[in-house]
C-alpha cells in the first residue's frame, strides 16, 4: 500500500511540474509571425567619417528597434568607390533578400542592377540619392531640387545685400542623383548673378580645398555654393585659411558640428540642412511596412531647412540640427 501511495504521489508531482513547464513555456513564447528576415542596406559609404551618413544609421537603428526588422549595412569605404559599391549590390542580389535598401551613388549605373532585382522580385527602397528607373517602390529623400533653389536663393539674396562677382559651384560627385538635382536646383535659383562654373570635389575634403585655393585667387569670384558636407568643409576651411570671409560668400549643405562652428564665425553664410534621421527612419519603417503587406507611399520626401547664424538657435531647430547620438 504504502509503495502505491509513493508511486501516485510521484505522479502528481510529475503532472504538476509538467503544467508549470508548459505556463512558463507559453508565456515566455512570443505571439504571432515568426521573425522579420534581415533587410540589407546598401549605402554609399560606410567607412568615410560624415555625419549626415552617421545620423542616418541612427534613424535606421531606431525604426530597426521599433519595428523589430533587423537591418545589415553594407556599402563601400569611399562614396566615390561607385565600382565597388555595384559589386556589393550584385552580392546582395545574387542571395535573394526580401528587399534592398539602396543609396545610390550614381544615378545611371544603379539602375540596372535595381532593374535585375526587381525581376527576380526584390523589391528596392532607394535612400537619398535616387537612380534612373521606376522601379524602386520607394524614394526616401529630401528634394534636393529645392534644397538647391533654398541654397541658390540664399546666394542672389545675400549677394544683393553687399556681395559682388561671380558664383562658383563646388559639389561632390558628377554622377550622383543629389549633385545633379541640387545643382540644377542652385541654377535656377540663381538668376541674374553670372555663374563661373562648377567643380568636383569627388567627396574628397583636401580636392575641396584646393579647388577652392585655386578659385580664391580669382578677383571675380564673390560666391560659393558647396553642395555637401565634405564639399563645404573643404570650402570653408580654405575661406578661413585664406581670410576670405568678407569678401567671398558661402552658401554650403549639411550640418556637421564643424559646419555649426563656421556659421557662428560667419566663414559660412547659411547652410541647407537635412533631415538624415529621418531618412533612416523611413526607410525602414517603409521596408516594415511593404514586408508586412500595407501599401507605402512611392516618394517621401523628408525635408530641408535654410539655416543661418539667426536661427539656428531657434528652439525649433535644435533636434534637427544637434541629434542625440544613442549608444550602441
Amino acid at each position: 500500500m504504502r509503495n502505491w501511495l509513493v508511486w501516485l504521489l510521484s505522479l502528481a508531482a510529475a503532472v504538476a511540474l509538467f503544467l508549470v513547464l508548459t505556463l512558463f513555456y507559453r508565456q515566455n513564447t512570443p505571439e504571432g509571425p515568426s521573425p522579420l528576415p534581415t533587410v540589407p542596406v546598401i549605402l554609399k559609404s560606410i567607412a568615410q567619417p560624415m555625419d549626415f551618413w552617421d545620423t542616418v544609421s541612427q534613424g535606421m537603428k531606431q525604426a530597426s528597434r521599433e519595428f523589430g526588422l533587423p537591418v545589415e549595412t553594407a556599402g563601400p569605404p569611399h562614396e566615390r568607390d561607385i565600382d565597388q559599391q555595384l559589386s556589393i549590390v550584385d552580392d546582395v542580389i545574387s542571395r535573394r533578400p526580401p528587399l534592398i535598401i539602396l543609396a545610390a551613388s550614381d544615378y545611371n549605373r544603379l539602375a540596372e542592377p535595381v532593374a535585375r532585382a526587381a525581376a527576380l522580385g526584390i523589391p528596392v527602397i532607394t535612400l537619398d540619392s535616387g537612380v534612373n528607373s521606376s522601379e524602386p517602390i520607394s524614394f526616401v529623400a529630401t528634394d534636393n531640387a529645392e534644397a538647391g533653389r533654398k541654397a541658390g536663393g540664399e546666394m542672389v539674396r545675400l549677394m544683393a545685400a553687399g556681395g559682388r562677382g561671380a558664383v562658383a559651384i563646388v559639389s561632390h560627385i558628377r554622377e550622383t542623383a543629389t549633385a545633379i538635382e541640387r545643382e540644377a536646383g542652385v541654377r535656377e535659383a540663381l538668376v541674374g548673378l553670372e555663374i563661373a562654373g562648377t567643380w568636383f570635389c569627388d567627396v574628397d575634403h583636401d580636392k575641396a580645398y584646393a579647388i577652392t585655393m585655386e578659385l580664391l585667387e580669382r578677383p571675380d569670384i564673390g560666391g560659393i555654393v558647396a553642395l555637401n558636407e565634405v564639399a563645404t568643409l573643404g570650402v570653408a576651411d580654405a575661406v578661413r585659411d585664406a581670410g576670405a570671409q568678407d569678401r567671398v560668400i558661402v552658401v554650403g549643405f549639411d550640418n556637421a558640428a564643424k559646419e555649426l562652428t563656421y556659421l557662428e564665425q560667419g566663414i559660412i553664410k547659411a547652410t541647407v540642412v537635412q533631415r538624415p534621421f529621418d531618412m533612416g527612419y523611413f526607410a525602414v519603417k517603409t521596408a516594415y511596412e511593404y514586408l508586412s503587406g500595407e501599401a507605402v507611399s512611392a516618394r517621401i520626401n523628408t525635408g530641408s531647412l535654410l539655416v543661418t547664424a539667426a536661427n539656428m538657435f531657434d528652439s525649433g531647430y535644435q533636434e534637427i540640427l544637434f541629434p542625440f547620438n544613442e549608444a550602441e
